[in-house]
């Protein structure tokens, strides 16, 4: 079968055939074996039948770039909607995140009622723990006639995964799985120190790097042999003299991927482009800087000067626009030696002939910890151009000083971790299902792939408490010397009262050690009473103790210990079945507790939204700091200037030893604390509640960098707010911008307040921030890229 003038392989045939049979189906296939083609064929299809598809990302920048390539192929007929952008919003096929796609779900259902597919990229993102909700709750309530193309690269257990969607949706799904990568792989370790070697050697290495650390000599003839398949060489040279370049080098810090780039550029030992190249990528990085009208940023001539060496950054804190220049360039084949952080493995089609990674240990937020196999196998998988290399090349470095076998085997494993329902319904998700629901609501849990994982863990559970109750029925039981009497209870109650006089005993001791500190001719008379009085009291115990029947028995040994056994498999038990409760009752007493908090702040009643619970059900994310500020009169009262302030506030995340300007203005330090007294109450009644995860407060650290904003100030000055990053500030006025939005629709029919966030919004939403403009602008070529020695055979991309 051939599809755009291309012979498809197998698992893309199947595919095809699914969605010609009005499936739907589910793909896992390598980075780089062509999942992007089925997507391709799916909108063209509904293109030709006059029906709507629906294409999300789980990333702006994928939104973005899907944007462009359909458009410029189908022009008009195509529309993006995310946070930032919207544009043709109701053409015949629109890009979005799947976010929007789950909002328009709630927010305005009949809006999809003529929408034939939707296209989950990235469909793994549902294992994601902050966002994988909102896959889940797509899926589970989209319309029913609508159906999916589900890509990704690493979905263990694809069968159980797609069981879970056949129990929510009417129409079947087909599985493809496509184990086979058109380009193989070839996976090295870079030992520092030493140079390029496998996993088995990593253990030799290890003790060769601790005889050093203890300056004991090594035998040479040994160490000669257990180095001698080792490649001693450093590993960019040794690429570049190998022809395996261009690299992705994956650095999990921006620091590393700005510094690692320039000690390459500047060391002036690696000339990775010829005059000829040299000119060409100056001259397309010089064009794109004009396009994207950042040619005064002041990065750009320290830019520049690493481009022209074939080496270049990419990461969250660079402006966008930059970003996206760098992403053009690589495409061309160009860069040869690109440091980027992990984002930019998901999804984006930009393979190279290397990847390598920086290390196999990142810090996640809390500590640094290995990689898992999905996250180092997403990456590994950019490796390896398929029409243009024959292998892709994957080397980690690892310190053997620090580094154990298990660990790096772990993260380099084919065995992928399964995926794991991230199921958490916002209290914006609750409004809306208790709108519909009532109090069915607690049924719609049962929908979740959670419930669905928890009936294996659950039939698990129940086959280990199984097991264990065989070993403990097959336990002898103690048998008691004494004639009518049995042993288990003898022995169990004597145990009790042991247990219970050891307690009193204890307690009456300490009372006994306390009178001691009495002095004096009264005192000591007292403490004369009182100790007689206690060891009467020990001694009541012993005699209560001795009555036993076990107490001074031959036996009670033997009876003891079979009884210690017994109450040991029967406490492991109990352990299993509170486990069972737990996973059993946490997600309906989660939705419980929220609703209960909705309920005491007035957000429903009777099965009823009431006003402010239908506003809230509008805004997704900081839902209810929103909403009760709204209705306490926050949004009235301010400027648009210090509604800007509140909501960076908001929307910002903790930043540790960060440089920012204090507020100073008494006005705006006075809103903020009344705001956030609002939020504490809320917190309050979470904590009452027994809700697991409260609402965040305010973080008012770019608080006087937004108001600079809100003032008008140039971009480039906004460092003297704040120590961010560009692309951090740009990130989160953006994020601003589309919770104002949020707040707009959920209060239309306002008009003198959403007049007002209109203005709020205008004050933010230029220059470098108006995501619009970038896209807009993007979409113009200022050079032919026809000639691109990297492009992919295009049916294959990724």
């Amino acid at each position: 079968m051939e599809y755009k003038g291309f012979a498809l392989d197998r698992f893309q045939e199947e595919a095809i055939t699914a969605i010609n049979q009005d499936h739907s189906v589910i793909v896992t296939a390598p980075t780089g074996a062509g999942k992007t083609v089925i997507a391709e064929y799916a909108v063209e299809k509904c293109l030709q039948t006059n029906k709507r598809v629906i294409y999300t990302a789980p990333i702006k920048a994928l939104s973005n770039q899907k944007y462009r390539d359909f458009q410029s192929e189908y022009g008009d007929k195509i529309g993006i909607v995310t946070g930032d952008v919207v544009l043709n919003p109701y053409a015949q096929v629109l890009l979005m995140t799947t976010e929007i796609f789950r909002n328009i779900i709630f927010d305005d259902i009949e809006r999809l009622q003529d929408v034939s597919y939707v296209i989950f990229d990235e469909i793994h993102y549902i294992n994601d723990i902050e966002r994988g909700t909102v896959w889940e709750e797509s899926i589970i309530f989209a319309p029913q006639h609508i159906k999916f193309v589900c890509l990704s690269a690493t979905i263990p257990s694809i069968n159980s995964f797609a069981e879970w969607i056949r129990s929510v949706r009417e129409i079947d799904i087909a599985v493809v799985e496509e184990l086979e990568r058109p380009v193989p792989l070839e996976h090295h370790l870079y030992f520092q120190g030493f140079g390029i070697g496998k996993l088995g050697h990593l253990y030799d290495l290890r003790q060769i790097a601790k005889r050093r650390k203890r300056k004991k000599k090594d035998q040479s003839d040994d160490t000669a042999k257990k180095l001698k398949s080792i490649i001693n060489t450093e590993l960019i040279p040794y690429l570049h003299k190998q022809n395996r370049l261009p690299c992705l080098y994956f650095c999990f810090s921006r620091k590393r991927c700005e510094s690692n780039a320039h000690y390459y550029a500047s060391s002036g030992q690696h000339e990775l482009l010829d005059p000829e190249k040299q000119a060409q990528i100056l001259e397309k990085f010089d064009a794109l800087c004009i396009q994207f009208d950042i040619v005064k940023e002041k990065v750009i001539t320290d830019f520049r000067q690493l481009i022209s060496c074939g080496i270049a950054y990419h990461h969250a804190g660079m402006l966008p626009t930059l970003k996206e220049v760098v992403e053009r360039l690589f495409t061309s084949g160009l860069i040869q030696l690109l440091f980027t952080t992990e984002t930019f493995a998901v999804g984006i089609n930009m393979p190279a002939c290397t990847v390598v990674f920086d290390s196999l240990e990142k810090f996640d937020g809390v500590s640094y910890r290995y990689l898992k196999a999905r996250e180092y196998h997403q990456m590994a998988g950019r490796a390896g151009r398929r029409g243009i290399d024959d292998v892709g090349y994957v080397y980690a470095k690892v310190a053997p000083k620090y580094a154990t076998p298990d660990d790096v085997s772990r993260t380099i494993s084919n065995s992928i971790e399964p995926i794991t329902s991230q199921f958490n319904l916002s209290y914006s998700s609750i409004l809306n299902l208790y709108e519909k629901y009532g109090d069915e609501i607690y049924d719609v849990y049962t929908m979740s792939l959670s419930n669905h994982q928890n009936y294996k863990r659950i039939a698990d559970l129940n086959k280990q408490i199984d097991q264990i109750d065989e070993r403990r029925k097959a336990l002898p039981l103690p048998t008691c010397i004494h004639e009518n009497i049995e042993g288990m209870k003898q022995i169990e109650s004597y145990q009790r009262h042991k247990h219970k006089n050891q307690k009193n005993l204890e307690r009456l001791q300490l009372e006994l050690a306390s009178l001691q500190s009495l002095r004096g001719k009264s005192k000591k008379i007292e403490r004369s009473k009182r100790t007689t009085l206690i060891q009467s009291k020990m001694q009541s115990l012993h005699a209560e103790l001795a009555k036993n029947l076990c107490h001074e028995c031959s036996e009670r040994k033997q009876c003891t210990k079979r009884y210690q056994s017994i109450r040991k498999q029967e406490h492991y038990i109990q352990n299993l079945r509170r486990k069972q409760t737990s996973i059993q009752d946490y997600q309906q007493g989660q939705i419980a507790a929220r609703l209960k908090v909705l309920e005491k702040l007035g957000y429903i009643e009777a099965q009823t939204l009431l006003p402010r619970g239908n506003t809230a059900s509008h805004i997704y994310g900081y839902e209810l700091q929103l909403t009760q500020l709204l209705y306490s009169g926050f949004f009235e009262r301010l400027t648009e200037d210090e509604i800007n302030c509140l909501m960076v506030a908001i929307v910002s995340e903790p930043r540790k030893g960060v440089y920012f300007k204090k507020i100073t203005d008494k006005r705006l330090l006075s809103i903020l604390g009344a705001a956030w007294d609002e939020i504490l109450d809320i917190q309050g009644l979470e904590s009452q509640l027994n809700v697991s995860e409260f609402v965040p407060l305010l973080e008012p650290r770019l608080c006087s960098a937004m108001l600079a904003w809100s003032h008008g100030c140039q971009f480039d000055k906004l460092t003297d707010y704040a120590a961010l990053d560009p692309g951090d500030f740009v990130r989160t006025f953006r994020l601003v911008i589309d919770q104002l939005g949020q707040i707009r629709r959920a209060m239309a029919g306002h008009t003198a307040l959403t007049d007002k966030l209109n203005r709020c919004i205008e004050k933010i939403n230029r220059d470098v921030v108006d995501a619009e403009r970038q896209l807009r602008i993007g979409q113009e070529e200022p050079f032919e890229e026809e000639d691109s020695a990297q492009s992919p055979v295009p049916h294959n991309s990724n």
